[in-house]
């Protein structure tokens, strides 16, 4: 102060380590209004280059631009449901020098002088999520795409589009010469299209989605993309043959997988498996795929010791599946809701097997009872997450196995009846880390046992009692379009 200095004669080296605390909108809306000297500073490219503007659902579209206005060096734009792309993208074209990442959600309409004017102002795009237009633009569409030379991730918005020009993915895969992750989201493309793209782009591809139709022929192509890292297929194909699927083992670098809707006949799913051939797995998700056995479990058990996330829905299993579950001690994260031939003996095998596992959903397993959850806190005491929602052998008695696990977060109570809060003034000694509490269809529980939780943890979410007042996260615009395509 004798010197005459304050705080805003920092030097910048000092202000860039307090502004890397700030959140986005205080970077752009607060510091950089205070002298010249702040602006300069809050606009460092080290400040924004892993920052995502994201505007909350209720910010109106002048809100949204006047924010952009502030934000020169944002990288990364996700446009909120509902927003008028015209105004948005002109702002953003015209104040945002250096955007590499764009989103646009479903309900976006998003016309081919608005992507022109992207690809002009934006030539550097590295990641785009875009909605396919009407036919008639579709093939412009698709080759401006490919003409963005350094863009490495694709992926098409949920938007629902009758039919998709054939010549569209072949023009992307034409293009894009830096393409290595594509997500076909819920659209149907031309089956010959994806069979071009491919061929063309099979040997560069990272990640791959696809949730259509696709041919025999178009599988075999998709099992010859050695390259690998991520894949997700949902199947709709019901001819495929039974011996296909194991082609699914030349996929070695494989580090997810997700599969689902193989049907009978399709699914000898132990094959893909053998001898180790997806060793490097680290996710795997299998979902509604008829004749998913305990041999096809086993075999994944056995076979895939990096395994950490394991998710297991709509399948027919026992508990003999799970005996092999302590060859995979990393695993951290399972999921096999609304596995209903489960008993309380495969958790057993999990407690004994899994001490790292954080994360456990068994909502729906009709087949569990307050045991079951004994045998899983007892073991895996670095449990966070907890879903035991509608398995309506639970009573009260399961709180005592629950407070074992000191470190749980999350806790999903949802529509077990026979629950009546009479542990509940317990949870604040005993589940100090919790955050979150869904009690969603548990009509037993008093609310004046909610609320006296709630006053003892006021930091604590509960979700589902009377006094959960949170507005829905629903967005006017959104309704407005929705209705409009119903007209």
């Amino acid at each position: 102060m004798a010197s005459g200095k304050c705080f805003t004669d920092l030097p910048d080296e000092m202000l860039l380590e307090i502004f890397s605390n700030l959140d986005i909108e205080d970077l752009a809306m607060s510091v950089q209004h205070v002298n010249l000297h702040w602006k300069d500073v809050s606009q460092d490219e080290s400040l924004w280059k892993n920052q995502t503007f994201s505007p909350r659902y209720k910010m109106s579209d002048e809100e949204i631009a006047k924010h952009l206005m502030n934000m020169p060096a944002l990288r990364a734009f996700i446009f909120s449901r509902g927003t008028k792309t015209k105004v948005i993208i002109d702002t953003m074209c015209k104040y945002c020098r250096d955007i590499r990442h764009i989103e646009f959600k479903w309900s976006h309409r998003l016309s081919n002088s608005r992507l022109q004017d992207i690809l002009k102002n934006h030539p550097h795009i590295e990641n785009l999520n875009i909605p396919v237009p009407k036919e008639s633009d579709q093939l412009d569409f698709a080759g401006m795409i490919g003409q963005f030379q350094n863009l490495t991730t694709l992926s098409f918005t949920d938007q629902y589009v009758h039919t998709v020009a054939n010549g569209v993915l072949k023009a992307i895969a034409e293009g894009c010469p830096s393409l290595l992750h594509l997500d076909l989201g819920n659209t149907t493309f031309q089956d010959q299209d994806v069979r071009y793209l491919l061929e063309r782009k099979g040997q560069l591809l990272l990640s791959f989605s696809v949730r259509c139709y696709i041919s025999t022929l178009a599988h075999r192509l998709l099992t010859e993309c050695s390259n690998l890292e991520y894949l997700f297929y949902e199947n709709y194909n019901e001819d495929l043959p039974s011996t296909y699927i194991q082609f699914l083992s030349k996929l070695s670098k494989l580090h997810n997988l997700t599969i689902s809707y193989f049907k009978q006949g399709q699914t000898n799913i132990q094959n893909i498996f053998k001898k180790q051939s997806l060793s490097r797995l680290i996710k795997l998700n299998i979902c509604f795929c008829d004749g998913f056995d305990d041999a096809a479990l086993t075999g994944i058990l056995t076979n895939c010791p990096q395994l950490q996330f394991l998710i297991f829905r709509g399948n027919d299993l026992s508990d003999a599946g799970f005996k092999h579950i302590g060859t995979c001690n990393n695993l951290e994260h399972l999921d096999i809701a609304s596995c209903a031939s489960l008993t309380d003996k495969s958790m057993e095998y999990v407690g004994a097997g899994c001490p790292n596992l954080k994360h456990l959903d068994i909502g729906n397993c009709s087949g569990f009872t307050n045991k079951s959850i004994e045998y899983v806190c007892t073991g895996c005491q670095k449990l966070k997450y907890l879903d035991i929602q509608q398995c309506p052998e639970m009573t009260d008695e399961v709180l005592e196995n629950i407070f074992r696990s000191k470190e749980l977060q999350v806790l999903n109570l949802m529509w077990n009846l026979n629950l009546l809060g009479i542990n509940f003034h317990m949870i604040p000694s005993h589940l100090v880390c919790l955050t979150e509490l869904h009690v969603e269809g548990c009509f037993s529980i008093d609310d004046k046992c909610l609320d006296k939780l709630q006053e003892e943890m006021p930091h604590l979410k509960i979700i589902g009692s009377h006094a959960d007042n949170e507005e829905p996260d629903v967005d006017l615009a959104d309704a407005t379009f929705f209705i409009s395509q119903l007209l």
